[in-house]
């Protein structure tokens, strides 16, 4: 069990875990987004979403096959549904026939947004790779053992139905556990690799092709792309860490490929390329949802703030009749509303998520400042990255107003954290409450068009140093200089800001803080030792038991935080003290096959002590034989109860 904590102390030793990661999450869904008919970097950018559709939702279909999911399954459904996709496009009248076999298949890669790519995942991984630490560093937050655990669940069954264990979007477990199918790398390890992956490639991939759909292939707007999917806190850097919300991470990662192949599609004239395009999206849509619904809620929201803007653009340069455009927005206006307040009805799951409630509610101004000066969960404004977002929004209005609705995008997300963040009114969740009248989750939403509004920046910057007589003739140093501006104004800025936050997720000061310290880890590994295969353990959730299951495949009864308040979960953490008068709470051991129980004086975020009242002090608890103390920890076996 020791041997399961060594050996990923460097980054280095994950090369494995990125690659097959990559792939998995790529080359499905390039494949079945190239039989379409979309090509370019937009089929790469959108490649992702289609992969995790065809992994989660087949994984589902195979799990009522009885066919365990392997990647051998894998390659067969992908073959299948890019099979299908081709037949279904020569249906119709194939693929543009101007083109190659060749570059039907390959494309034509543009350099410069190639380097732009790269230079964005670069500063990532400058970026979050020292500030995580090892790759193996568990991210202190309650959110992260059930998702652990999960993935571990699917490894070791072969089941990623979005039903196992319970009923929950698996797009986000099922990638990454195919991935860690082929033994690149333990759950832990495997998992942070992950979300490196998604904020330091599909990232960068996505924001490149966003901001030149929105505002042109211009070298200097190329360039300036790759620098601005670095220039955020509030995303990637914020949920890296908090909650932690993985799944969240993962569907707004891949939200700007997404929408960049929809503006391309939109914007595109009547033919096989649009079409193709318009089917590359539709096929990103179920993998948004099984990753996290909410990602597919934001992509509607920014397709209807879009559709609404241009509209009114349309009417204020004479394009369209106002007769028109307030038609369409009346009919727009109507569906919204009927939507907004039919879904919680039709969807109980809805309901619950909009009734979440969060406390610390603040001003509207403090609330402007957290989500437009980055001021969320850190002590300072960031004014680099605040002038930098007032440029671009001002570049954009005089000299590119094309992109005004990709404004409206951002101020679409500034209103809903703004709601979030300051409104008590009950009418406020059946807005907000598709992402849990969570600010956090909108003001990494708010990146998606942000960093748009940031690119822009450069070329402003050009533009307003071009002014000056004498630095007219010096175009190509004055776009170096515009273009530096945007990662000496962020990156370099707010470096001690981004660095210290994810520090304080991955370390934190406060020891409450901490589900479980390394030396914990390696106390647990060798408790875990002693429990034979496949018997059942118990112990209070916050004391980080759980994890073992995650770490070292130990059969723990709780794999979440915090404990359920119905069913045998909730009987035996209310009840288990009693466990020698109450044959209840024997026979819920029995059902569950748990013969040991594990107990600490550590407590990790304890906020509803009363469901776990009855694990607490096991010395004292009749029915318990002490077995072995290692550290902060001590198993017991179960006697008090009769084998069944």
């Amino acid at each position: 069990m020791e041997n399961v904590l060594a050996g990923w102390s460097s980054w280095w030793d994950t090369l494995a875990a990125f690659a097959v990661l990559l792939v998995a999450l790529f080359a499905p869904g390039w494949l079945v987004v190239r039989a379409l008919g979309a090509r370019g970097l937009e089929a790469v950018a959108v490649s992702p979403a289609v992969s995790v559709g065809v992994i989660a939702a087949w994984a589902t279909i195979a799990q009522r096959l009885g066919i365990g999911w392997n990647w051998l399954v894998l390659a067969a459904v992908t073959a299948v549904t890019a099979g299908l996709g081709w037949l279904a496009v020569h249906a119709v009248g194939g693929h543009d026939p101007v083109l190659t076999p060749r570059r039907r298949l390959l494309g034509r890669p543009d350099s410069h947004a190639v380097v732009a790519i790269a230079l964005g995942v670069v500063i990532a991984l400058v970026t979050i790779l020292p500030a995580i630490g090892r790759p193996d560093e568990l991210v202190d937050s309650p959110d992260a053992v059930y998702h652990l655990n999960r993935i571990r669940l699917f490894l070791d069954t072969g089941n990623f139905s979005i039903a196992h264990p319970t009923f929950y979007p698996n797009g986000f477990h099922a990638w990454i556990a195919t991935g860690l199918q082929t033994g690149a790398a333990p759950v832990l390890p495997g998992t942070n690799v992950a979300t490196v992956v998604l904020a330091a490639v599909v990232w960068p991939i996505g924001v490149v092709t966003l901001v030149r759909h929105a505002l042109g292939t211009s070298r200097i707007i190329t360039y300036a792309a790759g620098l601005a999917s670095a220039a955020f806190v509030s995303f990637p850097t914020i949920l890296l860490g908090w909650g932690v919300l993985w799944p969240n991470l993962m569907g707004t990662a891949l939200t700007p490929g997404a929408l960049a192949i929809m503006l391309q599609a939109a914007r595109s004239p009547k033919g096989r390329l649009r079409r193709g395009q318009w089917l590359g999206f539709a096929a990103a849509v179920p993998g948004l949802a099984l990753i996290q619904p909410n990602s597919l809620v934001a992509l509607v929201m920014f397709a209807l703030v879009w559709f609404v803007a241009a509209r009114l653009r349309a009417g204020i340069i004479g394009h369209a009749s106002w007769a028109s455009v307030i038609r369409d927005l009346g009919a727009v206006a109507i569906a919204g509303i009927i939507g907004l307040v039919a879904a919680p009805l039709v969807s109980d799951r809805l309901a619950l998520t909009q009734s979440y409630e969060w406390t610390g509610h603040v001003s509207v101004w403090r609330a402007l400042i957290e989500v437009v000066g980055g001021r969320l969960q850190i002590g300072v404004v960031l004014w680099g990255l605040l002038g930098l977002i007032l440029l671009g929004i001002g570049w954009i209005v005089v000299r590119a107003r094309a992109a005004i609705p990709v404004v409206a995008m951002w101020g679409a997300c500034v209103a809903l954290y703004v709601l979030a963040a300051s409104s008590t009114a009950s009418w406020t969740a059946l807005i907000t409450g598709y992402w849990y009248n969570d600010k956090v989750r909108l003001a990494s939403l708010a990146a998606v068009p942000g960093v748009v509004l940031v690119a822009a920046a450069a070329p402003a910057v050009r533009d307003l140093l071009l002014t000056v007589p004498v630095l007219r003739s010096q175009v190509p140093a004055v776009t170096l200089v515009a273009l530096a501006a945007i990662p000496l104004a962020t990156v370099v800025w707010q470096a001690p800001t981004r660095s210290t936050m994810l520090d304080g997720f991955f370390r934190p000061a406060d020891p409450a803080r901490v589900i479980l310290s390394r030396q914990a880890q390696a106390d647990l590994a060798v408790l875990a030792g002693e429990i034979p295969p496949g018997e059942g353990l118990i112990g209070r959730p916050e004391n980080g038991s759980p994890l073992m299951y995650a770490l070292f495949g130990t059969n723990t009864f709780y794999r979440s935080i915090p404990i359920p308040d119905t069913g045998d979960e909730n009987l035996l953490g209310t009840g288990f003290a009693q466990l020698t008068t109450r044959p209840d709470v024997c026979q819920a051991l029995a059902r569950h096959g748990i013969r040991w129980a594990i107990d600490s004086p550590h407590v990790y975020w304890l906020d509803r002590p009363e469901r776990s009242s009855g694990l607490v002090d096991l010395a004292s608890v009749d029915g318990l034989e002490k077995v072995r103390t290692v550290g902060d920890y001590t198993l017991y076996r179960i006697t008090g109860c009769r084998p069944a």
